[in-house]
């Protein structure tokens, strides 16, 4: 990699840095019987879906017909399954990230998950449990987010592009920024004790 600048003053950018011109890019990095063994580890730790796969071999410089054969044998023996991929993307997503349901499916389909799979994953997500979710995420971005605005419109309108952001729906948000906004709001105790 050549940084122009640098070798006319005589001192490299990055000393450190591992120079590409010594990667030899015609021979793959693993071999395919190491490739599937690295692969098996790697789902047995954690799900993976078919385009994570690819995208480790292609990583490695695999040739493209070593692909097919590696991913057919991964999922002949379970070790790739993109229904249970999806199933625990979409319970991580809603509990842990805090995502919406279109933001989970947009995450599904960039990982090149059939559209059935999709929403049968979907499925799983309880409308008042994304419900609750939302308000609790949307009141504590409002406490953050209220000494930074300057005005009402202000601070709705940046409440409302965090959720749309977050992948909530637009009535969703709509109905919820109403109830947290009113003057009479009550938090509870759920939401003050963090």
């Amino acid at each position: 990699m050549v940084y122009y600048g640098d070798e006319e003053f005589g001192y490299d950018r990055h000393p450190r840095r591992r120079r590409l011109e010594n990667i030899d890019f015609s021979k793959p990095a693993k071999t395919p019987e190491r490739a599937l063994e690295s692969l098996m580890l790697s789902c047995a730790k954690s799900e993976r879906c078919i385009s994570d796969i690819r995208r480790s071999l292609f990583r490695w410089r695999m040739n493209k017909e070593d692909y097919d054969p590696i991913i057919e044998r991964l999922v002949r023996e379970k070790f790739v399954d993109e229904e249970r991929y999806a199933r625990a993307y979409v319970r991580d997503k809603m509990s842990c990230a805090n995502w919406g349901r279109r933001r989970i499916e947009l995450g599904l389909r960039a990982k090149g998950i059939p559209k059935e799979i999709i929403a049968e994953a979907l499925q799983q997500i309880e409308p008042e449990r994304q419900t609750e979710k939302l308000e609790l995420i949307l009141y504590r971005r409002l406490l953050r987010e209220r000494d930074r605005a300057k005005s009402a419109y202000d601070l709705r309108t940046r409440l409302f592009r965090w959720a749309m952001g977050r992948g909530y729906d637009y009535a969703e948000i709509q109905r919820m920024l109403e109830r947290i906004l009113a003057p009479d709001y009550d938090p509870g105790e759920d939401f003050t004790r963090w």
